[in-house]
């Protein structure tokens, strides 16, 4: 019988994957035996050769590695000038030594026989490399970086403008609050401390938050626009006007914006330290919590108008008051009745209040070239009872306009 012939070429390809699997088949037995009870050839860790150590020899080995590497800082934060330490023991950060320890012995041994003989000959080949790794207190970390943000937050503060008794403005400038989150801290800490890729240096940006009177604000007011001073008695009273006109004291008014007397004041309470005193309710006199602050209100009326600012809501009293002329009263109530203008000049107007404890003054601030020159006055017509309110604008002493402000009707 004639058998099929086979060609020269085929038979040499058959040779060579023989000889190939022959020889991968005796490297990974001799890797094998090589490798008994100790690391397998081809294992490092950090730029050393773990190959041939036994298990324990390993854990003394990353041991020491850890010890390097926990002797440095954990993480420096800075801000500016400023710089906070986190040191390793402040988070509890350890080394998970066993881990890597198992990790490295247990290459080429954690499969089946041929499995196994298959990892140890490529790791011979190629190398594996096994990490040490950390872990650490998340709460200790937290407490840590809570600290860090207190000692970075700061409130804003307003610009501000004092008037000295020469009539000249004195300016403080305003200053920019800071607020941490400390949330995208930890997250970016978190992955550098669990690889112990120590120490970490990370630069903070705390969120900036302006201040509502910037110095910009501020920068054009030059004087006094127009003031206007009342008095009244020591006591409750007092106290209750002491307390809300403290509430003025460096209100803003910007171009074209409005000011709300009930807004700025608040609720008057007594949480919010009022107190009882004299006041008139449904047109007659009586006592309440927060009486006295009408004279606030109504001093601030007289000083807004005369330095033209626009009333744009505002009630007289059922009866006229003692501490301003008739017809130039303002009259507030909690959530009922208030007192609001707006700013019609191109600049803005800024509020000092002065309570020497037996009067009271306030300021209008503002750029006096707004007014262009002119001066305002005001000046009452009518009856007792129905008296109507003119504001007067004058240049170089010339009136140049008679602006009707209201009539009022009083009990």
């Amino acid at each position: 019988m004639k058998l099929p012939s086979v060609s020269l070429g085929t038979a040499v390809a058959a040779a060579t994957v023989g000889i190939a699997f022959a020889v991968v088949v005796i490297g990974s037995i001799s890797v094998s035996m090589s490798n008994q009870d100790r690391v397998i050839m081809g294992v490092q860790s950090n730029g050393t050769t773990l190959a041939g150590m036994t298990k324990k020899e390993v854990h003394t080995f990353f041991e020491k590695t850890a010890q390097s590497k926990l002797n440095h800082k954990a993480a420096i934060l800075t801000y500016q000038n400023r710089s906070w330490e986190i040191q390793a023991k402040d988070i509890n950060l350890q080394a998970n030594i066993d881990d890597a320890t198992e990790a490295a012995y247990q290459v080429g041994r954690s499969s089946s026989l041929p499995v196994n003989l298959l990892i140890q000959l490529k790791c011979a080949m190629f190398g594996t490399k096994i990490d040490l790794t950390g872990r650490y207190d998340e709460n200790l970390l937290e407490q840590k970086l809570q600290q860090v943000q207190k000692e970075i937050h700061s409130d804003p503060v307003n610009a501000s403008a004092q008037l000295l008794a020469n009539g000249s403005i004195k300016k403080t400038a305003a200053v920019i609050g800071l607020t941490l989150d400390i949330d995208p801290v930890k997250a970016s800490l978190d992955p550098q401390l669990k690889a112990l890729a120590l120490t970490i240096r990370t630069p903070l940006s705390p969120a900036e938050e302006p201040p509502f009177v910037t110095d910009d604000d501020l920068a054009s007011i030059d004087g006094v626009l127009g003031s206007y001073t009342t008095r009244f008695s020591p006591g409750d009273r007092g106290d209750n006007i002491g307390l809300a006109a403290s509430q003025l004291q460096g209100a803003l008014v910007r171009s074209q914006s409005t000011l709300s007397f009930n807004s700025i004041v608040g609720h008057r309470t007594r949480s919010a330290g009022y107190k009882n005193a004299g006041v008139i309710v449904n047109g007659e006199p009586a006592i309440d919590v927060g009486g006295g602050v009408c004279q606030v209100s109504s001093t601030l009326y007289n000083a807004i108008l005369l330095a033209g600012m626009k009333p744009t809501e505002r009630s007289n009293h059922a009866l006229p008051s003692s501490y301003v002329p008739r017809g130039r009263d303002a009259t507030v109530a909690d959530d009922l009745l208030d007192l609001v203008f707006q700013n019609p000049l191109p600049h803005p107007v800024y509020l000092r209040v002065a309570n020497t404890g037996s009067s009271l003054t306030i300021y209008v601030l503002g750029t006096r070239a707004d007014l262009a020159g002119k001066t305002i006055t005001l000046v009452t017509g009518g009856s007792y009872a129905h008296p109507s309110l003119y504001r007067v604008w004058k240049e170089n002493g010339q009136i140049v306009d008679r602006e009707f402000m209201h009539t009022d009707s009083y009990s």
